[in-house]
């Protein structure tokens, strides 16, 4: 029942751009913290390969070489997906190892300006406001957990 429950909302806040807030609100990317989400486009290897080839052999004007592992790669490394990952064609790419979560980014951090205003002689430590989970006290810094 739940997730009827789940699809259906899925819908109506995609729909109505809330998506976000409802994917919080479920904790829906626990998942992620511990195993990376690729972006997977079309299956690119096995039979789809052959099929490849063989229109690559009869006009090669219009198909390019199926390259892995190289700097000038053209696909990702079929040992990491039958499918193709547009994420893991260079090494160098940032979302290479997938996308992560980690917990604090259920809730965003406070502005250290407003610790800032609540403490006369400038200590964070004596602010009566506390930061939310996971979050520090500087400025410009990455989320810790």
């Amino acid at each position: 029942m739940w997730v009827n429950i789940r699809r259906e909302r899925n819908s109506e806040m995609w729909g109505e751009d809330l998506r976000k807030y409802d994917i919080c609100r479920w904790s829906s990317l626990d998942g992620m913290i511990n195993t990376p989400y690729h972006i997977e486009g079309f299956k690119i290897w096995g039979p789809m390969k052959d099929l490849y080839e063989q229109a690559r052999t009869e006009t090669p004007a219009l198909y390019a070489e199926l390259r892995y592992g190289t700097a000038d790669a053209t696909v990702s490394d079929p040992a990491n997906s039958q499918y193709l990952r547009p994420y893991q064609i260079y090494a160098s790419n940032t979302l290479y190892n997938g996308f992560h979560w980690k917990m604090a980014w259920y809730l965003y951090p406070i502005g250290i300006q407003r610790f800032m205003d609540l403490t006369p002689d400038g200590d964070l430590s004596k602010s009566p406001l506390y930061q939310n989970p996971g979050w520090g006290l500087v400025a410009g810094r990455e989320a810790e957990y």
